[in-house]
């Protein structure tokens, strides 16, 4: 008897603590559900706010940025993140004299002063904005505040900071951002050309130039593929430079592929002799992309190459060689002796028949 009450207990117990969790579960679902509806309305009203400025701002935008004199209405407090969003919108594709008639414009509105206090705090996205605001008008007494913010451990605040900065004096910022992305790996590569790419060349130019040159390999690997959206590649530039130098075979491997045009063709013809393999293998696909016929000769000796992807390099590289088409390379299928170089030169005709592969 005394047995069957405890299982009653048990059970009893058992039954409490399930109706408990089930309860816990509902509570926290209705919960999840509130928010959600909550963050759906704030959503809701801030498009509809934004909406509203756009439809009282934007025509006094245009004639501002048309050159009119145009006095500013009192910007209510309440809307000035969504005319911050608005005014940088406008200012991102303009050029000359509109984007210094709308500088103009925020001016009177004292809008620098309320985009640097929220520069240095609030949210991520709202001190984005503030930033690009300080960056698009550009005042050399921002600099300070501005560089400082280069530390900040969110990266897109920092990229903005970074941005605002090269806005302002390209050439005293170019420095500080590339060291900046040479201590941190939160700097996305393809943003950081983008916005490298917005200065020119002659800006960042040198600052890339002398940093590729000085630093550690693995520093110059990170760097070189922002030498793509600094200057064009041939003679003098500082692809042939780093290459002429390179001794390691990581800096060799990272600047073979951007090398275009015969200026360094000696160079590229020295490494498809390399001790490294991936270094004869990116050799053999610039000879190709650069070379002339009479670095046929070479790629043909490269086919029967000790490591697959040199000879599969080589092969691909002799396909791209002026006046070498699939005639030619089946001709010279017919003469080769070595076993694994005509293995690798049917194969690369079989892809080429198929419409050819990735290099």
């Amino acid at each position: 008897m005394f047995a069957w009450i405890g299982e009653l207990a048990a059970s009893d117990l058992k039954l409490r603590v399930a109706l408990g969790v089930g309860a816990l579960a509902l509570l926290v679902t209705l919960l999840l559900m509130v928010q959600l509806l909550l963050l759906r309305t704030l959503s809701v009203r801030r498009q509809r706010g934004y909406e509203r400025v756009v439809a009282r701002w934007r025509p006094l935008l245009l004639r501002a940025a048309a050159g009119d004199e145009v006095v500013p209405p009192r910007l209510p407090r309440r809307d000035a993140s969504a005319f911050l969003l608005l005014w940088n919108q406008m200012q991102d594709g303009l050029r000359g004299a509109a984007h210094r008639d709308l500088n103009r414009f925020a001016t009177r509105l004292k809008l620098v002063r309320f985009a640097r206090r929220r520069a240095s705090r609030g949210q991520g996205g709202r001190r984005v904005i503030a930033l690009r605001t300080l960056g698009h008008i550009g005042l050399a007494a921002d600099w300070d505040r501005l560089a400082a913010l280069l530390d900040e451990p969110r990266s897109q605040v920092s990229l903005a900071a970074a941005r605002a900065l090269l806005q302002i004096d390209a050439l005293r910022a170019a420095p500080l951002v590339l060291d900046q992305f040479l201590a941190r790996n939160d700097w996305p590569l393809p943003r950081l050309g983008t916005l490298l790419r917005e200065v020119g060349s002659d800006a960042i130019g040198f600052a890339l130039a002398e940093r590729l040159l000085e630093r550690s390999p693995a520093q110059q690997v990170r760097l070189l593929p922002l030498a793509r959206v600094t200057e064009a590649p041939g003679r003098g530039s500082v692809i042939e430079a780093v290459l002429a130098i390179a001794t390691e075979p990581m800096v060799l491997a990272a600047t073979l592929p951007q090398v275009h045009g015969p200026t360094s063709l000696p160079r590229v013809r020295e490494l498809t002799r390399h001790a490294d393999w991936q270094v004869r293998s990116y050799a053999a696909l610039a000879l190709g992309r650069n070379g002339s016929a009479s670095d046929r000769t070479t790629l043909i000796g490269m086919l029967g190459d000790p490591e697959w992807w040199v000879r599969y390099r080589a092969a691909q590289a002799l396909g791209t060689l002026p006046g070498v088409d699939e005639a030619g390379l089946k001709a010279l299928l017919e003469t080769l002796g070595d076993r694994f170089a005509r293995d690798m030169l049917r194969h690369v005709l079989a892809e080429r028949s198929y419409g050819g592969a990735p290099q």
